[in-house]
């Protein structure tokens, strides 16, 4: 079925960058086998309905390119007994990747099939196979956000004009989001224009059809535009995983550069703009003087860890009245993010202007807290997952002394029976009890089947993935009303959504942990480092990735010690209270820092040098005898006494102290502190 928009053949010059269509079409022959091709479009035809007879598509000229392909201006020619009509159409021609053709033809029925259209995007309406290349057909739209303030002075929007855009794209985003759908690649570039000026989003999800793949450019592996990425794009099966709020990344970006007319990172190369949003967290500038709310919701949209920031609801929400940043009604949270200790979550009840609100909360039954000013209101936040009535809950871990008691460590979990509009407070009825108790929403998480958000959790089955077998130790990021988990695993670019049955606890692992790799690991997923006697060396985890995989470090090395990937699923944790003997407690201290040997050995030395002098002087007082005394008192110097010049000391005769030297055992010594510290080869990595 095929929602096309019906128009008379084009008649545009070429702006140069087409090439005869003719000569493309005949050349297919040539850059795809036929009998291949024939089969393939044979396959996919028969159980996709959104297949395209090539035959009847004819491209005219291109007129886009970027890194997931180019934008080519096409005509298809449907005939009739009675006339023939052309359809001017737009096609999204993917790079070319024929060892993987199958591959993003599954994957595109898979993901668009099930949805014909979709307000606010421009859906695809169409795929084929066009000169060994996957075509996407989708709807002709004139223009772009990005070519009208490329021919404006200013080279940017008015705030009114990027407010009335965004509201168009943010409830595109969410539409899409709501079929699971992630854009990924937003730029104004890709915001296209209807007729009626309507804003409309012209990314679908694209470079997650080669999500695993090896791609035909380094560019699709980053998932995005480099200048629009977010940190977890970069490498999304190691540092992600990538979720709905990847586009609030990529969306804040651009609009950045609708109000100042400069992309964001501009005069950096993808290389330069990885070290600085991934290695050292930079976030692009946010223009000043915006409105209060506006550039409060910007600057979250920025955070490293996409957990903490506004969900796409919240952000459309400050954009169709950035005077007033919440409503009344609204449940917001107090503090930097959910994980941290402020004030609680509390319920607006007065919105007294852009920048005053009074909120309820649970601890003040009777008194209403007031934030008022930019620093005060940048504390407050839209409650992301708010709790529903039926939820299972139970107590935080962290939570010693809830606010208004608990029936006890028999009554573990229960169900929110009633959510408290007017006090802020949570009515929960457990099983096989008639009483009621009331909660600090603060103090509950949502639970399913003994697991909650942030616990770390085994699969029971494989997970399945798109290129390597991901980890199957993950971290659930999400508890559902419904009871579905969504965790993420290392290895696998999205969030795995699956039933708490399919999971199991394990411990978690967090920052300053020794762990080292299990014995029978023989083949890490990544290189690690060797001892010298040929086993895995131990290191501490440096930083612990959203979807567990382990950054580690080793401190025992002076050089290259930094910066060594884990997959959590292939270590283990090692604790020197469980290690036994004396020796190898002290070679794991040594692990600790790589100034630990020679300290140590630097102080054997020192000790070794003063028991020697000592020996020594204990074994030669008896023989030293008169001639001794006589060299000191002709020196000046009387018995018992050391000299302070010892080059001055005459030295006559084998009794004087000049010819004393260490023993032969001291020398044994200082030769075996030194193989210690410097070792007698190199060690293996």
């Amino acid at each position: 079925k095929m929602l096309l928009q019906s128009s008379s053949r084009s008649n545009r010059p070429s702006t140069g960058m087409g090439v005869d269509s003719h000569r493309l079409d005949s050349s297919a022959g040539d850059a795809f086998n036929s009998e291949e091709y024939e089969d393939l479009g044979a396959t996919v035809a028969s159980s996709n309905y959104l297949w395209v007879d090539p035959n009847i598509l004819k491209l005219s000229h291109r007129i886009g390119r970027g890194p997931f392909g180019d934008v080519w201006l096409a005509t298809i020619h449907s005939s009739t007994k009675d006339f023939d009509e052309f359809h001017e159409v737009a096609v999204k021609m993917l790079p070319d990747s024929r060892e993987h053709m199958h591959s993003l033809l599954q994957r595109f029925q898979s993901t668009y099939q099930q949805v014909e259209t979709v307000r606010g995007v421009c859906w695809p309406q169409g795929v084929t196979i066009k000169n060994g290349r996957v075509c996407i057909i989708m709807k002709f739209l004139e223009g772009s956000i990005g070519d009208k303030i490329a021919h404006l002075p200013s080279s940017k929007l008015p705030l009114e004009d990027v407010l009335r855009y965004g509201q168009h794209l943010l409830r595109g985003i969410l539409e899409l989001h709501s079929h699971g759908v992630l854009a990924l690649n937003l730029k104004p570039c890709n915001f296209l224009l209807d007729d009626q000026d309507v804003a409309v989003v012209g990314e679908f999800g694209i470079p997650m059809l080669y999500a695993g793949m090896v791609a035909p450019s380094e560019r699709t592996v980053w998932l995005g535009s480099p200048n629009y990425m977010a940190p977890e794009q970069w490498g999304a099966n190691v540092r992600g995983p990538v979720s709905f709020e990847t586009d609030c990344w990529g969306f804040a970006c651009s609009v950045i550069e609708l109000l100042t007319g400069e992309r964001p990172w501009k005069n950096l190369t993808p290389e330069k703009i990885f070290k600085a949003v991934v290695d050292r967290h930079e976030k692009p500038n946010v223009p000043t003087g915006l409105p209060p709310s506006l550039e409060r919701v910007l600057k979250r949209c920025f955070e490293y860890d996409y957990r903490r920031r506004p969900s796409v609801h919240e952000i459309l929400q400050t954009f169709i009245d950035p005077s007033e940043p919440f409503k009344v009604g609204d449940w917001i949270i107090a503090g930097e993010n959910e994980k941290e200790k402020g004030q609680g979550v509390g319920v607006v009840k007065t919105v007294l202007g852009p920048d005053s609100v009074k909120v309820q909360f649970c601890d003040k039954p009777r008194e209403l807290t007031q934030f008022s000013g930019v620093n005060q209101l940048s504390n407050l936040s839209l409650w992301k997952y708010s709790f529903q009535v039926g939820d299972s809950v139970r107590l935080k871990a962290s939570v010693n002394s809830p606010r208004f008691g608990w029936p006890g460590e028999n009554a573990t979990e229960g169900t929110v029976s009633e959510i408290g509009i007017d006090d802020a407070v949570f009515i929960v009825v457990f099983t096989g009890s008639q009483q009621t108790w009331r909660a600090d929403p603060l103090e509950l998480e949502r639970v399913a089947g003994g697991i909650v958000a942030n616990d770390w959790v085994r699969s029971r089955n494989l997970v399945e993935s798109n290129g390597q077998n991901p980890s199957r130790i993950g971290i659930v990021h999400h508890v559902g009303p419904s009871g579905s988990l969504k965790v993420s695993f290392f290895g696998l670019e999205t969030l795995w959504t699956g039933e708490a049955a399919d999971f199991e606890n394990v411990s978690p692992l967090t920052v300053g942990q020794y762990v080292r790799l299990k014995q029978a690991v023989l083949a890490p997923r990544f290189k690690w480092p060797l001892t010298e006697c040929g086993e895995w060396d131990t290191g501490r985890i440096a930083h612990v990735l959203p979807n567990g995989g382990l950054i580690v470090d080793f401190p025992g090395r002076l050089f290259h010690g930094k910066g060594w990937w884990a997959d959590s699923e292939e270590i283990e944790v090692i604790r020197i209270s469980e290690i036994e003997g004396l020796l190898k407690k002290y070679q794991h201290i040594e692990k600790m820092h790589w100034v630990v040997r020679p300290a140590v050995s630097l102080i054997g030395l020192l000790v070794a040098v003063r028991t020697g002098v000592v020996v020594v002087n204990l074994v030669t007082r008896p023989f030293r005898g008169k001639k001794q005394a006589a060299v000191t008192d002709e020196a000046g110097i009387k018995p018992g006494q050391y000299p302070t010049d010892l080059g001055k000391t005459k030295k006559e005769g084998t009794g004087s102290l000049g010819s004393v030297w260490l023993p032969s055992q001291v020398a044994a010594a200082t030769s075996s502190v030194a193989g210690i510290m410097f070792g007698k080869g190199e060690f293996s990595t």
